[in-house]
């Protein structure tokens, strides 16, 4: 009679919570009410240029096909890592490595939008990522590995490490270890083994001559971002949040306090910045004043998508939407996401109250063929002018 009872309270307990669920549906429906579809027209026009894969295939699409026969057509221009137009849109940087060890070297390299004139414009660099372009073309910075510790480390001490530990082949983080000295005397240690910390830097390298120069900033420096109204200051990825950086004086100053801020990206006109944010579980998408100011959240997974999710069986997990980059007139944001089950790239408009109904950028049989990956390390996965 008890297993009966029990049996019969966890159904009424199914249909009830299926039932309020239900009713969540129906009234989260306006989350999901279909706005003005992301429109790429001459005011936005210009070339996109992608990564499918860090180190992959880069290919690139003009924006005025899109909407033509056959919705766009790629062209595949090389291989190589977070690609940057040019502030002309004549040529591409990239990065490349020459294996995917930490402190590896590499090289920055540039190719021409139709494919021809690929060159190398600085070798023996370890582990280049993130180019972009000064203001007046003439210079490209990056982020470089720096330092710190590149291979596994192993360690016995008597206290508890901060860092990272790397697992043994039992899946345990520790071992006891028991010494005794010449006098007898018992010591136990704690034995264990640290994880790869390398640092990462920035420099700023000369586009005719190979020519640079290392740049202050914190341990952790990544994705620099030049502000295109003022040639003088980047900002970067540091270690607790956004970082300005005075090209004059070389002073750094922080931009914003949250650790969470990624991979920002100035608006053609230098007043807004984009960012990839981590929502504690998935990335979502910000902007913000060149200032730091006025944070806004343009990307949200609607409940409803997560209900219903949730009930076909599914975890109902929260969309990743992230690379943000924007248009060369600045009204929209082409950007990486997974809401369909695999990565595509979309496109929305950027308005004063928010992000847009977001849009699929190319068709469905393109993506289908094109196999992105993102791996949130601060990829610059998509450029456009």
């Amino acid at each position: 009679m008890w297993l009966s009872l029990i049996s019969r309270r966890r159904l009424t307990l199914r249909l009830v919570a299926t039932a309020l669920l239900l009713a969540l549906l129906v009234a989260a429906g306006a989350l999901l009410a279909p706005g003005a579809a992301a429109q790429t027209g001459d005011d936005a026009a210009g070339t996109i240029v992608f990564q499918t894969v860090s180190g992959g295939p880069i290919y690139a699409v003009d924006v005025a096909t899109l909407t033509g026969p056959g919705g766009g057509t790629l062209r595949y221009l090389t291989t190589g890592m977070d690609p940057a137009l040019s502030p002309d849109g004549r040529q591409v940087a990239f990065t490349r490595w020459d294996g995917p060890g930490h402190g590896a070297f590499g090289s920055l390299w540039l190719i021409n939008i139709d494919g021809s004139g690929e060159r190398m414009i600085a070798g023996d660099v370890r582990q280049p990522k993130a180019p972009v372009w000064s203001p007046d073309g003439t210079s490209i910075a990056i982020s470089v590995q720096d330092g710190g510790r590149l291979q596994p480390e192993s360690k016995c001490g008597r206290g508890l490490p901060a860092d990272p530990l790397l697992a043994d082949a039992d899946g345990d983080y520790f071992r006891v270890a028991v010494e005794v000295d010449s006098d007898g005397d018992v010591e136990t240690k704690l034995c264990y083994t640290l994880l790869p910390h390398p640092f990462w830097g920035l420099r700023v390298v000369d586009v005719t001559t190979g020519a640079y120069q290392d740049l202050p900033g914190d341990l952790f420096s990544y994705a620099p971002a030049w502000d295109p109204a003022n040639d003088w200051h980047l900002v970067y990825d540091g270690e607790m949040g956004l970082v300005n950086l005075d090209l004059n004086q070389g002073n750094t100053w922080a931009l914003t306090d949250d650790p969470n801020d990624h991979a920002p990206l100035f608006s053609p006109d230098g007043s807004k910045i984009a960012v990839s944010y981590w929502q504690h579980d998935h990335w979502d998408i910000h902007v913000m004043n060149a200032d730091g100011s006025g944070r806004t959240r343009l990307t949200q997974t609607p409940l409803r998508a997560i209900m219903e999710e949730q009930l076909k069986g599914g975890q109902g997990r929260a969309w990743n939407n992230v690379a943000p980059t924007w248009s060369p007139d600045g009204s929209q944001l082409v950007f990486l996401t997974d809401r369909t089950g695999r990565w595509e790239i979309w496109v929305m408009p950027v308005l004063a109250t928010g992000g847009g109904n977001p849009q699929p950028l190319l068709p469905g049989e393109v993506q289908d063929q094109l196999g992105i990956s993102y791996n949130s390390v601060d990829e610059r996965v998509l450029t456009w002018r």
